[in-house]
């Protein structure tokens, strides 16, 4: 019988995290069967055996090599048969209602495209993650009292979309990030298309943060290289231009005030330049994008986070909001 949830695990090296993970997936409260896929990226910790011995009623996908969390969850996709798409991270721990949530929410709201959980501690007081004046993300220091609140932002970590919203888009994440930002890359894509993005107060999922132990200086240096290039694919000229002076500006600006950090934003402008060796496979893409797209980027622009009162009148200046 068909499932109509399918939750996806992705999977490189993380057998420490897998017990917890699984265990809280499978422990679900919930009155429909879903089925379970854990998708490894060539593992060389026993990850697989340890699932295939402790969790029989885990579906397993073995890709061989590590394809990276874009493509390897691209992959993993071409397995799951639901028709709703929950991607979970392997570094994470769910509450026993957090898929009966999350589903239930994607019923009762059509409108929304992509639906998000709340993740604790960082996401604490239901402050849902969403893109800053700069155009990075960051968690909200305001607390929602809503059920269901919008964001521009859908993290990669735990997030549910609809099959039929993932076939109009054409694509889930782009593999060439390889890691990094391609969660970025669908929420814009989904907003510039019309959609929309919420986090479901009440579905709730522990995540540690840092699980597959990614270099930081390389996290840094992809991170900025894959932000440029989706404002880049997706924003009119006039625009990527605007947000391009203010995430340049802010890298240089890092580099000189926050020492501690000189390693980590070091590989940050080692992206910006990364970026112009890779932004021209994009020139087709973008002229495409352009017939699809049906929001404005002002759409975008005029609700970043803007916390402090220079990103109040200088960026929003910059952006012509």
């Amino acid at each position: 019988m068909k499932r109509r949830i399918s939750v996806i695990v992705l999977n490189w090296d993380g057998r420490k995290w897998l017990k917890g993970c699984l265990s809280s997936i499978l422990a679900q409260d919930i009155d429909e069967g879903f089925e379970v896929l854990l998708v490894d990226n060539g593992s060389t910790d026993g990850s697989v055996a340890f699932v295939r011995d402790h969790f029989p009623l885990v579906k397993v996908v073995e890709l061989g090599k590590n394809f990276g969390f874009a493509e390897g969850n691209n992959r993993g996709l071409e397995y799951a048969v639901g028709d709703y798409l929950v991607f979970v991270n392997m570094d994470t721990k769910a509450e026993s209602d957090w898929l009966k949530n999350l589903v239930d929410a994607a019923d009762k709201h059509p409108e929304y495209q992509l639906l998000c959980s709340v993740q604790t501690p960082s996401q604490e007081k239901n402050r849902v993650r969403t893109l800053n004046a700069y155009g990075g993300v960051t968690c909200s220091p305001y607390e929602s009292a809503g059920k269901l609140t919008d964001s521009l932002f859908a993290s990669g970590a735990c997030f549910l979309i609809k099959r039929e919203w993932l076939e109009r888009l054409g694509y889930l994440f782009d593999q060439f990030y390889f890691c990094f930002g391609e969660d970025k890359e669908l929420s814009l894509r989904t907003i510039l298309q019309g959609g929309r993005i919420g986090y479901v107060r009440d579905s709730r999922i522990y995540h540690h943060g840092g699980g597959a132990d990614f270099p930081s200086f390389r996290t840094a240096s992809l991170a900025s290289r894959n932000s440029l290039l989706t404002y880049y694919k997706l924003f009119l000229p006039k625009n990527f231009a605007r947000i391009f002076l203010v995430e340049v500006l802010y890298v240089v600006l890092k580099l000189l005030v926050r020492f501690k950090q000189f390693k980590t934003t070091l590989g940050a402008l080692k992206g910006v330049v990364d970026f112009f060796f890779s932004f021209r496979r994009y020139e087709e893409y973008r002229r495409q994008f352009l017939k699809i797209k049906r929001r404005e980027d002002k759409y975008v622009f005029e609700r970043l986070l803007y916390k402090r009162q220079i990103e109040k009148k200088l960026i929003k200046k910059i952006y012509g909001t």
